[in-house]
């Protein structure tokens, strides 16, 4: 615990999904013709999901896909058009030190649901936020934490609680009720799982508390907004590269948490697009809680018990690590059949995994970004402020924009060009010689 710190699944990319109140921002740089990658994305999802709706060729795939329930969750997902008048360009953001971490952040949606430096809301009054997740030990986590306190101490009359629950649902959910229990004005949070979450959110929404999580979801229906980022992307960008990359191949999983959000859709997303592709099969598959220590002791398992393994996914940068420390420690890295490179897939875009992809060690990243913790705190005081009679409340949903992924040499994927490690400006965790 650190210190108080005062300072649908694309349903269709229609009219469907705008009338249901999906709002989702940004752009960035022109891809196929005129569209951008946002669309371009938004495209192939909705055509992979048609497809494996269909039914799926590859009996092992299917096999998982089926049994997770995979569909269930990605039906539920939005997914939806960009909306909302913001503009997401490459470069924009603010830059600034991390209250927590003391590393130099980079964050790209500083500009959305803009809100001025001072006071806000009755400027005579202080607003007390909670904002509750798991993780300081976590880089990932710990740059949510970071950008959630910038920008709570940008204003002066917000007086904002920070508390680590510990990867503890019983305690997150304790937290959120004492904070209920004090009257707080708003609580901001990061679910590690859906279901657990929800009675607590509803308890603090029936006693007038406004709540936004930030990018996994809970199962309260009753939540004032999340902010969610682009999990279906990240999924269908690992499955696209490695479609255009391979020709099938055992593949082992190292997964977030079960019935987590992180999991279900980008796991999900993924299992669709290689679902009728041939040669590819489930060897392992591993549930490593986006603990590195976890997905290396399941990589070290996996490659002794198999020596024809041709890929790696991991649905985080933690688990992309320990994967790879693993595959090293074994001197594995280029033990697939035909003596080829084993593909290391990864997701979040820590300056870490971008030097191994830089240096050729991790094959892609798909950039998911924890630099959103200060658009949940601007959601949420602007719902304190639409209680009090001073704005409107934000949308229910709040999107940020699909990112194209990270590889070591520029590609095109079935429309989408690909970034390069020293070109992207948003990664996060500290710098890696």
């Amino acid at each position: 615990m650190k210190p108080t710190l005062r300072l649908k699944r694309l349903k269709s990319i229609s009219a469907v999904a705008l009338a249901a109140g999906f709002l989702t921002i940004g752009s960035v740089s022109s891809q196929a013709g005129d569209e951008s990658v946002h669309d371009v994305l938004n495209g192939l999802i909705g055509n992979y999901a048609k497809a494996a709706r269909s039914g799926m060729s590859n009996e092992s795939i299917k096999a998982l896909f089926d049994k997770d329930g995979f569909a269930d969750y990605l039906d539920a997902y939005p997914v939806g058009e960009l909306a909302g008048g913001f503009v997401w360009e490459p470069g924009m953001g603010a830059t600034f030190t991390g209250p927590y971490s003391k590393l130099e952040i980079k964050a790209p949606f500083t500009d959305y649901l803009p809100m001025a430096e001072g006071a806000v809301l009755n400027k005579d009054k202080t607003y007390r936020i909670g904002f509750v997740f798991h993780g300081f030990n976590h880089p990932w986590l710990i740059s949510l934490a970071d950008t959630a306190a910038w920008e709570a101490a940008r204003h002066s009359n917000i007086k904002l609680e920070v508390i680590d629950a510990e990867f503890d649902d019983n305690k997150m959910g304790q937290v959120i009720d004492n904070w209920v229990a004090q009257q707080f004005d708003g609580i901001v949070l990061w679910p590690a799982r859906e279901a657990p979450m929800g009675p607590p959110v509803d308890r603090a929404i029936d006693a007038g508390i406004p709540v936004v999580s930030l990018d996994r979801r809970t199962s309260s229906q009753k939540i004032s907004s999340e902010v969610l980022g682009n999990f279906y992307a990240n999924g269908l960008q690992q499955g696209l590269y490695l479609k255009a990359t391979t020709d099938g191949g055992n593949i082992i999983y190292n997964r977030k948490d079960l019935g987590s959000t992180a999991d279900s859709i980008r796991t999900g997303a993924f299992l669709e697009v290689i679902g009728s592709e041939a040669g590819y099969n489930v060897t392992g598959n591993y549930h490593t809680k986006s603990q590195r220590t976890l997905a290396f002791q399941a990589t070290a398992d996996a490659l002794q018990a198999y020596d024809d393994i041709s890929v790696v996914y991991n649905t985080g940068g933690e688990e992309a690590m320990g994967a790879l420390d693993a595959i090293r420690e074994a001197k594995r890295l280029n033990s697939a059949p035909g003596g080829k490179k084993i593909v290391i897939l990864a997701n979040d875009d820590s300056k870490e995994v971008l030097k191994e992809v830089a240096d050729g060690n991790v094959d892609m990243v798909a950039p998911y970004t924890p630099l959103i913790g200060d658009v949940g705190i601007r959601a949420v005081i602007q719902h304190i402020g639409a209680k009090e009679g001073l704005n409107d409340a934000p949308p229910k949903l709040i999107m940020t924009p699909n990112l194209p992924m990270i590889t070591a040499k520029p590609m095109t994927i079935e429309g989408v060009k690909t970034v390069t490690p020293d070109n992207w400006l948003y990664a996060y965790g500290p710098a890696v010689k």
